[in-house]
């Protein structure tokens, strides 16, 4: 309730005013891809990952900003110690309609590492999505 009668609060189209707020903090350029099920090929061809690249659309170039969640990090027993660090990575709400979470996730690609996505959610901000990240510090990175 607007403590003056007759006036707004929030103007009208005041989210999409500030919609560029909100990307211009994405600033790392990223791409999201898909592990393909099914076996491989035969003969396998050079350079040939099983990945497809989910987003951004070809011919554009897409972007996030990436930060480390403060969250404390412990080894997980087993044969090999490994790390396991959470990240928190900020897209554009669009990805949201495409992205798969969970363990067999999509994966992040930003600045030459890979962070698988464990969670997909829609962001702080309007036209912002959060996708919480993992990223394997071990010495053999999955």
């Amino acid at each position: 309730m607007s403590p003056l009668p007759g006036y707004k609060v929030i103007p009208p189209r005041w989210a999409e005013h500030h919609r560029p707020i909100a990307v211009a903090t994405m600033t790392s350029p990223c791409t999201i891809t898909r592990t393909g099920t099914g076996p491989p090929p035969y003969p396998v061809p050079e350079g040939w990952t099983g990945e497809a690249t989910l987003w951004p659309p070809e011919g554009q170039q897409g972007l996030c900003r990436l930060q480390e969640l403060n969250r404390a990090s412990a080894p997980i027993p087993g044969e090999q110690p490994t790390q396991l660090r959470d990240y928190l990575a900020v897209l554009p709400v669009e990805v949201l309609q495409i992205v798969r979470a969970g363990e067999n996730g999509d994966t992040l690609h930003v600045a030459g590492r890979r962070y698988k996505i464990q969670q997909a959610m829609h962001g702080s901000q309007l036209w912002e999505a959060d996708l919480i990240c993992q990223d394997n510090q071990t010495q053999q990175n999955p």
